[in-house]
């Protein structure tokens, strides 16, 4: 691989009229990526697509909603007419709101489920086969969350649920596609100075009322600027890392212990399991 596999090809980054997705697009942009921008935001992305074109690096911004696979197939449809290709796959799109499982609506779970979890299996099952057929790099990157590896989810399960999902999804995929020689990378942002606590601004009434917010709407405090994010990403995807993570870094250590707290979990009921062995049959 050259030490810049970008110049030439294209990406499709969904999520990109804003935050983590936006700066994304800017990061492969000034490596000389042609650019595919997807999001439900279609003025927003249409903005962030005509901010980024130049002479060398075309960019278009394409109104979509990534849990309807009729959406997405029209996403595919443009970007191969268009470009002719699609080397990278970014599924970035994602919402997030809290609440308890008790209380919580299964209109919010349904949503939550329908962009985070639907929305990056409808654009795997449309953009893979192409990109199977196709020769040369490519890759594909699902952004998660730190919320997939923490222990106490309380306000948060539903969020993190969706999130454990994309984690078990593309740590499969990572081994289906390695035969055919393409790159799977997991990307796990921690706190991102971006407007996803404004979530529910773009939740469909289909899935009844919002959601109360607690913490607000506006930018998470302490948080990682999204530029420093999809450095990280680029990074991960030109080393194939299955894992990257992309947090502030006074709050690293927080979260290693998290971590630990997780896996600790999983030793003792191991212990517990050893000291008790199971009987069958009475």
């Amino acid at each position: 691989m050259t030490d810049n596999p970008f110049t030439g090809h294209t990406a499709v980054v969904t999520g990109a009229a804003s935050g983590i997705g936006a700066a994304l697009a800017n990061e492969l942009a000034a490596r000389g990526m042609s650019l595919v921008l997807a999001d439900i935001d279609q003025v927003g992305v249409r903005r962030v697509a005509a901010a980024l074109g130049t002479d060398q690096v075309r960019a278009l911004g394409v109104g979509v909603d990534v849990s309807d696979p009729d959406s997405v197939a029209a996403l595919a449809d443009i970007a191969y007419t268009e470009f002719g290709s699609v080397e990278l796959l970014c599924n970035n799109a994602g919402v997030l709101l809290f609440g308890s499982v008790s209380e919580s609506s299964l209109g919010d779970w349904r949503w939550l489920s329908s962009v985070n979890v639907e929305g990056t299996l409808n654009c795997l099952h449309t953009f893979l086969p192409r990109m199977r057929r196709a020769t040369g790099w490519r890759h594909v990157m699902n952004t998660s969350s730190t919320h997939a590896f923490l222990p106490d989810t309380a306000n948060s399960a539903l969020y993190s649920a969706t999130k454990h999902a994309v984690l078990a999804l593309t740590l499969g995929l990572r081994g289906e596609l390695a035969a055919d020689g393409i790159g799977v990378t997991l990307l796990c942002p921690g706190q991102a100075a971006t407007r996803i606590l404004d979530s529910q601004r773009n939740r469909p009434q289909t899935f009844g009322r919002r959601a109360s917010e607690p913490f607000g709407t506006g930018p998470i405090p302490m948080a990682i600027e999204p530029r420093a994010v999809a450095h990280a990403a680029v990074e991960g995807i030109l080393r194939d890392s299955p894992l990257v993570f992309a947090l502030p870094e006074e709050t690293r250590e927080n979260f290693r212990a998290q971590v630990e707290q997780m896996w600790q979990l999983a030793d003792n009921a191991l212990g517990d399991s050893a000291e008790t062995p199971i009987t069958i049959g009475g």
